[in-house]
C-alpha cells in the first residue's frame, strides 16, 4: 500500500535571488524540485509507482523545461520517475553516474535520453554549474564501483548565496570519506542524509564537515528496511540538527532568498527509528558543557556562527 500523497500543492511567485527547493514525498525513495530564476532542476524521481506524481506536481509548479535532471545512480526508487520527467518535459542537460547497471529500467533510461537526442553528462568531482540565482557543484563519485550503484551516488552542493544544500543520494561512508578528504568546502544549511538515513551513511565525520543546521530525510512510512536508522537519529539529535522527514510530514519547501531560509512548516524534530525495535550500535550521545564524564567531547560552529557542543559517552 501506496503511502498517502500530500496533495496541496504549494505554489510560490518567483522572485530574483530566491530558490525553492521542494523534497518531494515520493515514499520510499528521493525526488527534489529546485527552481530558481526561471531555471529548474530534478535531482532523483522516485520508483515507478509515484512517477505520475512526480509529472503531476511539477507541472503545478509551472513547469514546462527542466534544464538539469540528475541520476544520482540506477537505483529504481531514485530513477524511474525521471524517465517520466523526460518524457513529460523538455529537458535540456542529463547528468549522471558513469557506470552501467543490469536493470531494464536502466535500459529504458538510457534509450529514452537517447531518443530525445540528449547525452548522459558524468561531470568530475570539483565541476561547477550556474544555476538560477546561484550554482551547484559535484562533490561524488571520486570512483566508481561497479559492484557497488549506492557508492557511485552523484553528490551535489547548491549554492543560492550565503545558503546552500547537500544532496547525496545514496552515497555511503566510502563515498563520504572521499568527499571529506576532497578539499571542496562541504559546510551547508540543509542535509539530505544520504541512503534515507540508513546506517551505512551519515557518518560521524561527514556531519562534522557539513555541520547543517537541518536535515531532511527522504523515506516511506513503515518502510520495509526500517529508514531512518536509530544510529543516524542519535547522531543527529546529539548536535541539534533540526530535522524534517517526508514519512512524518508528507512534501517539505524550503525557500532560500541567499541569506536565510524559510519552510513551509516547521520541523517535525522527531528522531525515533523507522524500526520500533531498533536500539541502535553507536555509544550514547549527550550534549554537556561538562567535561569531566569519561568520553569524547567535540566542540564546533554552523554556518550561522552559532557554537555547538556534543559529547559521546563510553563505558
Amino acid at each position: 500500500m501506496q503511502p498517502k500523497r500530500q496533495e496541496n500543492y504549494l505554489l510560490y511567485t518567483r522572485t530574483d535571488g530566491e530558490m525553492k527547493v521542494h523534497f518531494l514525498d515520493v515514499g520510499q525513495g528521493l525526488s527534489i524540485l529546485v527552481q530558481s530564476d526561471g531555471q529548474t532542476m530534478i535531482y532523483g524521481g522516485g520508483d515507478k509507482s509515484t512517477s505520475s506524481f512526480v509529472v503531476s506536481y511539477l507541472q503545478k509548479q509551472n513547469v514546462t523545461t527542466i534544464d538539469y535532471l540528475i541520476s544520482s545512480h540506477y537505483d529504481s526508487d531514485h530513477m524511474a520517475g525521471l524517465i517520466g520527467c523526460l518524457n513529460a518535459f523538455d529537458v535540456k542537460n542529463v547528468i549522471s553516474s558513469d557506470y552501467e547497471h543490469d536493470s531494464k529500467l536502466y535500459q529504458s533510461f538510457i534509450q529514452t535520453v537517447a531518443d530525445k537526442g540528449l547525452t548522459m553528462q558524468h561531470p568530475a568531482v570539483g565541476t561547477e554549474f550556474s544555476f538560477g540565482s546561484g550554482s551547484f557543484q559535484i562533490l561524488a563519485p571520486a570512483t566508481i564501483d561497479p559492484n557497488d550503484s549506492n557508492k557511485n551516488s552523484v553528490a551535489i552542493k547548491l549554492t543560492n548565496g550565503d545558503n546552500s544544500f547537500i544532496f547525496t543520494g545514496d552515497a555511503e561512508n566510502t563515498s563520504e570519506k572521499a568527499m571529506c578528504e576532497s578539499g571542496i568546502d562541504l559546510s551547508c544549511d540543509v542535509l539530505v542524509p544520504g541512503h534515507h538515513g540508513s546506517a551505512t551513511a551519515t557518518s560521524w565525520n561527514f556531519l562534522q564537515a557539513t555541520v547543517p543546521e537541518y536535515a531532511v530525510i527522504s523515506c516511506g512510512k513503515d518502510n520495509q528496511y526500517g529508514h531512518p536508522d536509530k544510529d543516524v537519529m542519535d547522531k543527529l539529535e546529539s548536535m541539534d540538527i533540526q530535522v524534517y522527514r517526508t514519512d512524518k510530514q508528507g512534501t517539505i519547501v524550503a525557500v532560500s532568498d541567499g541569506t536565510t531560509i524559510t519552510w513551509n512548516q516547521e520541523p517535525c524534530n522527531d528522531y525515533s527509528p523507522g524500526d520500533k525495535e531498533d536500539k541502535g550500535t553507536q555509544a550514547q550521545t549527550s550534549k554537556s558543557k561538562d567535561s569531566s564524564s569519561t568520553g569524547y567531547f567535540f566542540h564546533f560552529q554552523r554556518r550561522n556562527g552559532m557554537d555547538h557542543s556534543y559529547r559521546i559517552q563510553v563505558s
